[in-house]
């Protein structure tokens, strides 16, 4: 027997939400769970910008799709619908005490992050149990290679009773850390020791075990992994990317061994929830002779015999440039509009826009390359319509055609209100196209002109001459160096193609004086 059905215009507005910055699960949470609860349990929920850096993290590093995926501390399951659709084929476990959270995650509604299709339920194990205990009983038997991802419980040490202590020392065994730890650092220490050759660890967690005396035994670990790439991913406390908390967070990731030396770096990271998160300065360090008393810049920096190489003539392209997707319309054959279709509109309604670069001709978008794309037949004019534009006598027949052919009931359509509002994405100063075999096309936007999800676009962050900024990086990216760089970011799909990830593409190194720093 069927429950009845929620409200539709609930529904809408939940749907709604989970497209957008915070998880309306994670406020039902906040909502029914108190607040001392709350951070003695230590869970904090993971915006969608956070996952994006992420994802470029493991884009980067892991060298092939895991085949089994672990959310320890999954929560209402941020990483889990996140790893089910980053790597479609792969196991997902979910691990959880609380039993409210998990709840949340059973009952996540259909949509942006659905698990209740039939390939994701076969796919997802969602288990009430204590990670450290899983890791014991289950882990080894799962297929590899395996990754620990998550954003596992922040509980302080304070609250975690002796008794609880004491197992997870016994978990960790020689990786323990010191009894003043919290329980992230106890699944970190878990989660190294049970790595095999083949496996991966990424986890977003407090960044005190660098420096605290009882996180020693787990950077010893660390510093002597020398087949190991270890990345260390640190937000600093202004950045807020757990609304309402100050936590001094980071990301560690550990990767597969190699047979070859790998690099140990700590990168800062710099942007916010709205706009992203970037890689702003990194310090490499060769792991020779005995481990620093701490893992921070200035002791690394002292040991590399100074400032690090990469700031003094290198910046990563996010912190030059705000990245983002253009916009998503749900249906570019009704929102794109070609020059005689815009004609019968007020004009006001429509701005100028693009979706596929192989449509300019040259590397620049002006004023005269958009009106000849416009008079070629090209559907170039974006639909910006408001609430308003519903009584204009010459959209009506526009929204009933929509209405006609479903529009309306397309995801992402149905998921506005109303359906045809769509988001103000600010016009950017450079397109790219994310994906090509040889390489990437790149394009000034002068007549700024607004992208489609299919380009990314690219705005720069500093004031001054940013005209002259715009220029300069374009050449750059266009150039053989530039080209080269964008490769090494990208992931190599069937055929020879090649794909960009906004993550990726903020980390390209670009020469300071091409930054104009």
């Amino acid at each position: 027997m069927e429950g009845p059905e929620p409200p539709a215009e609930l529904t809408t507005r939940l749907l709604t939400r989970i497209d957008g910055s915070v998880d309306p699960l994670a406020s039902i949470y906040e909502r029914i769970v108190a607040g001392h609860r709350r951070r003695q349990l230590g869970t904090f929920f993971t915006a969608p910008s956070v996952l994006e850096y992420i994802k470029g993290i493991l884009d980067l590093s892991l060298p092939t799709a895991p085949s089994t995926v672990v959310d320890p501390g999954a929560g209402v399951g941020a990483f889990t619908t996140a790893a089910l659709n980053w790597w479609p084929n792969a196991r997902i476990h979910s691990i959880d005490v609380n039993l409210v959270t998990l709840g949340l995650l059973a009952v996540r509604p259909k949509g942006k992050g659905d698990i209740h299709g039939k390939e994701c339920q076969q796919r997802l194990k969602i288990r009430q149990q204590d990670f450290l205990d899983w890791l014991t009983r289950h882990w080894p038997s799962e297929g590899r290679p395996r990754l620990i991802l998550g954003n596992p419980p922040y509980t302080r040490h304070q609250q975690l009773s002796a008794g609880v202590k004491s197992k997870a020392q016994q978990f960790c065994a020689d990786l323990a850390p010191g009894m003043r730890a919290g329980l992230s650092t106890y699944f970190l220490a878990a989660g190294l020791r049970s790595l095999g050759p083949q496996d991966s660890l990424c986890l977003l967690i407090p960044h005190n075990w660098l420096e605290a005396d009882y996180g020693r035994p787990i950077r010893n670990y660390l510093w002597k992994a020398l087949n190991r790439k270890v990345e260390l991913h640190l937000f600093s406390n202004q950045e807020g990317i757990f609304p309402g908390a100050q936590v001094g967070a980071m990301v560690v990731f550990v990767g597969p061994r190699t047979k070859q030396e790998e690099p140990m770096t700590m990168h800062h990271v710099a942007g916010n929830l709205t706009d992203g998160f970037s890689t702003s300065t990194s310090h490499a360090m060769t792991r020779t002779g005995a481990p620093p008393s701490a893992f921070h810049s200035d002791s690394w920096s002292n040991r590399s015999g100074g400032r690090p190489q990469q700031r003094a003539i290198e910046v990563p392209l996010g912190e030059i440039v705000h990245i983002r997707r253009g916009v998503a319309t749900g249906a570019n054959r009704f929102f794109l509009r070609s020059l005689p279709e815009r004609q019968q509109i007020d004009p006001n309604l429509t701005v100028r826009a693009i979706s596929r670069l192989r449509d300019v001709s040259s590397n620049v978008l002006d004023l005269d390359a958009h009106e000849e794309l416009s008079l070629a037949g090209v559907s170039c004019w974006l639909l910006a319509l408001t609430e308003d534009s519903a009584n204009d006598p010459s959209v009506v027949p526009l929204l009933r055609e929509g209405i006609r052919d479903g529009i309306h009931e397309r995801y992402l359509c149905k998921t506005r209100s109303p359906w045809f509002v769509l988001e103000k994405v600010v016009a950017p100063d450079l397109l790219i196209g994310p994906m090509g075999k040889q390489g990437f096309r790149i394009v000034v936007n002068s007549v700024g002109a607004v992208p489609t999800n299919t380009l990314y676009g690219m705005r720069m962050r500093r004031n001054g001459n940013v005209q002259g900024a715009v220029g300069r990086l374009a050449d750059w990216l266009a150039s053989a160096d530039g080209q080269e760089a964008l490769r090494m970011r990208a992931r190599r799909h069937g055929d020879g193609l090649l794909k960009l990830e906004p993550g990726s593409l903020a980390t390209v190194l670009i020469p300071r004086h091409v930054a104009g720093l």
